[in-house]
């Protein structure tokens, strides 16, 4: 009786031991960006988040999305196998530090000002450092700016949100805004603004395009699953129609 149930016993121990390990899901976290990325009633939704969702269903893969505040979003990617953050920007300090999907959806970033305010009118990044303007803490755009000699506290505000610079901007606190031509109505909307009241005076698309940015661990084959929906869905049309479907949409109040 005992020799049986020690048979038994091992049995199990080899089933366990040769049973194929379940995959982990992939985490892919991101920050308040919309209408890219954002949250509402605990769920991601937005342009790049919807896309991404399409593109692990398409690919046979579980996503699970958590929004984060950006360093927290890029420090876990960075280090946490498994794991992802969107939508950053490509560059070629970060390429060796991740594997790269996309691109996703982006548009043409600027530095806006309001047009009730004439006199912000640099011709460059150098007389932009007359005025002050926010980013968050930890962004390409931080670290960009800095690099070209912007300093903290005196015309660089650290913020914890893109979307918390915009009250700032709207009373004149800040002199600029990095925003671009698809998103800024949803920000201005729920303070009453349109892009009527703003206008750009800087173009700084060059900085680079949304990605998603996986951990260096992720298994080759799921990295190339994920490129090849992106691409699919793209071609396909669906970054047209979530531009559209979230035209009308503002920015939920946190």
């Amino acid at each position: 009786m005992k020799g049986g149930i020690a048979k038994n016993l091992v049995r199990l121990i080899l089933l366990f031991a040769t049973a194929p390990a379940v995959a982990a899901p992939l985490r892919l976290y991101t920050e308040e960006f919309f209408p890219y990325n954002y949250s509402l009633r605990n769920e991601v939704l937005g342009i790049n988040a919807d896309l991404l969702k399409q593109a692990c269903q398409t690919a046979n893969l579980e996503c699970r999305f958590q929004s984060l505040p950006w360093l927290r979003a890029y420090e876990l990617a960075q280090h946490h196998e498994s794991s992802g953050v969107f939508s950053i920007v490509r560059t070629a300090k970060r390429e060796r530090q991740f594997q790269w999907v996309g691109p996703l959806a982006s548009s043409n970033t600027y530095l806006y000002r309001l047009k009730s305010r004439p006199e912000v009118a640099p011709a460059d990044l150098e007389q932009a450092k007359a005025f002050g303007v926010a980013v968050t803490h930890g962004d390409f755009f931080e670290q960009y700016l800095l690099s070209q000699g912007f300093k903290q506290d005196k015309n660089l505000l650290l913020v914890q949100s893109r979307l918390d610079a915009v009250p700032l901007f709207l009373a004149g606190k800040l002199d600029l805004l990095i925003s671009s031509d698809q998103v800024i109505d949803g920000w201005l909307r729920p303070y009453g603004k349109s892009r009527a009241d703003v206008e750009p005076v800087l173009d700084i698309s060059y900085l680079g395009q949304n990605y998603l940015a996986l951990n260096l661990d992720v298994p080759a084959k799921k990295v190339k699953a994920l490129q090849q929906a992106v691409d699919q869905l793209r071609a396909e049309g669906l970054v047209e129609q979530l531009f559209q479907q979230y035209k009308q949409e503002k920015a939920p109040a946190h």
